[in-house]
């Protein structure tokens, strides 16, 4: 399933570096799931949250059977888009596997090799990701509202100035950095992002291409980085 500003790219090797730095028993914490590619890689016990109240609602949702379908039209993508919490767990599939991008309900989006319905091919692609995240303890939150103590803590908020399209309004870029900051006293966090304030260092780069065009119709070259307080 398409998330915009999904990790599916650098997967790899952000599980890596956070499986080498993670203690013993040690819980792994998501406050911004999204696609959940990284959380579905992530071994031992793992908690997710997500301020999209559909797309949490979606994952209990396949946790718990649900049967998600393998064909939407255009006219019930409008539909559900108008009707939101009529079935909320289909609202959080429809929103964002079956839209442009992976942005929510950024457009209906259509499969061009007409091999498969995109809502079937998001659908497979969830339920791969699903099969190692049936244990996941997912719960709908605002970041803003949660406490850990000794936990594994990987962010991927909205980018600073960059297109915001997860459902949740707008990102308050400030606020999250001095959240992380208290978090890292009692936690060990690393967050994904571009840049980041002064008194954070990156620990990790990769090269990449995000998946938007810029005006010459080029795919934009990225560093993804990964970063954490000083002061822990």
């Amino acid at each position: 399933m398409q998330y915009f500003g999904g990790k599916t790219k650098v997967s790899n090797q952000i599980v890596n570096y956070l499986e080498s730095v993670r203690k013993e028993n040690q819980v792994y914490i998501e406050p911004f799931v999204g696609g959940g590619i990284i959380c579905s890689k992530m071994s031992g016990k793992r908690k997710a949250f997500d301020y999209n109240e559909y797309l949490i609602e979606m994952y209990k949702a396949v946790q718990s059977g649900y049967e998600l379908p393998n064909s939407v039209s255009e006219d019930e993508y409008k539909y559900i888009k108008e009707h939101k919490d009529e079935d909320k767990a289909l609202t959080g599939f429809v929103g964002f596997g079956c839209s442009f991008a992976g942005k929510w309900f950024g457009g209906y989006a259509r499969d061009k090799r007409k091999k498969c319905d995109f809502a079937c091919s998001s659908k497979l692609a969830l339920l791969k990701k699903m099969s190692t995240m049936m244990d996941v303890d997912f719960q709908c939150a605002n970041y803003k509202e949660l406490h850990f103590s000794d936990c594994l803590i990987y962010c991927d908020p909205p980018y600073c100035d960059t297109t915001q399209a997860y459902g949740t309004g707008n990102f308050d870029t400030k606020e999250f950095w001095d959240v992380i900051r208290i978090w890292s006293e009692n936690n060990d966090v690393y967050i994904s992002e571009y840049t980041a304030p002064d008194d954070f260092e990156c620990v990790l780069e990769i090269p990449t291409k995000i998946d938007i065009r810029n005006k010459d119709n080029k795919m934009e070259k990225r560093i993804e980085k990964l970063f954490r307080y000083k002061g822990k």
